[in-house]
């Protein structure tokens, strides 16, 4: 195996062993290698759907649209089941936008999450992912909102809220390079993304301590060490479990990996995906 190649035969043969659908997404900016694996797969979203909204939310901000340290007060309908704490807390509670922001990723906050689409506008989630090319990812339904919705625009059979390997991974390379919304707003997402408290991709690796959101920059890893910026995705029925980060080595180099699966079994794809995690690392570091 080359040092610093993307191990194609071997992510091929980790991939083989999922029981059902996989897709991958592997790519390496600064040599421009990649490897991909039924990229345009269209898989239920999961919680990699917040990836798109993280983005829309920084878009508006900067288009002084929200104000992501304006305090709101989260709403007794978007306290819904799921990961996440703020449905447990006062009922009275309100956060700034930017915290709110932080738990709807580190902690995939459900609740966080469907406070983010009423301050973006979940109908313009779709729109901001096709204006940006990732035309196979859409939202149509908040997270286990029992309210009215707008009936879904989708194909028949098709998930409600989706996305591909493909589009998560030019998602976070344009992230990764600075140019997704801004390269301020870049730089901040992939901060708010390495405070990650739920992943499989990074699961089995060194990883340096928790990037803080209010933090001025990134800072790299020690040596030995990793930082993973990523978002992942879980949903029992039907066995989806994704995960998909940048991932930055000490000598500043860093590549991209996502992984998308529906199988029978999500803690067995887990530890496929942790297996994929790692074997990419040890050929990169």
């Amino acid at each position: 195996m080359d040092a610093h190649k993307i191990p194609v035969e071997a992510l091929k043969e980790v991939c083989a062993k999922i029981d059902g659908q996989c897709a991958m997404y592997v790519s390496v900016p600064g040599t421009g290698e990649k490897f991909v694996l039924n990229e345009d797969k269209i898989f239920s979203a999961a919680s990699t759907i917040k990836i798109p909204m993280l983005a829309l939310l920084f878009q508006d901000a900067e288009a002084g649209k929200v104000d992501l340290a304006k305090k709101i007060r989260v709403k007794p309908e978007n306290r819904v089941v799921g990961s996440g704490i703020l449905r447990s807390l006062s009922p009275d509670l309100e956060l700034p936008l930017f915290d709110i922001a932080n738990l709807m990723i580190v902690m995939s906050d459900n609740t966080a999450t469907n406070e983010v689409a009423d301050a973006v506008g979940m109908d313009r989630v779709r729109q901001y992912c096709i204006d940006n090319g990732y035309t196979n990812t859409w939202m149509w339904r908040k997270m286990f909102f029992k309210g009215y919705m707008p009936e879904p625009q989708v194909p028949e059979g098709m998930p409600v809220n989706a996305t591909t390997a493909g589009d998560l991974g030019r998602m976070l390379e344009s992230m990764a390079a600075g140019t997704c919304v801004s390269e301020k707003a870049s730089r901040k997402m992939i901060q708010i993304m390495a405070g990650q408290r739920l992943a499989r991709l990074k699961t089995l690796l060194p990883c340096a301590e928790r990037v803080e959101p209010y933090e001025e920059e990134l800072r790299l890893p020690p040596e030995g060490k990793v930082v993973v910026a990523c978002k992942g995705g879980t949903l029992t029925d039907p066995g989806i479990a994704h995960d998909a980060g940048v991932f930055y080595l000490p000598d500043g180099r860093y590549y991209v990996m996502v992984m998308c699966t529906q199988t029978g079994s999500v803690d067995a794809a887990t530890k496929i995906i942790n297996e994929a995690g790692l074997l990419m690392y040890e050929a990169m570091k």
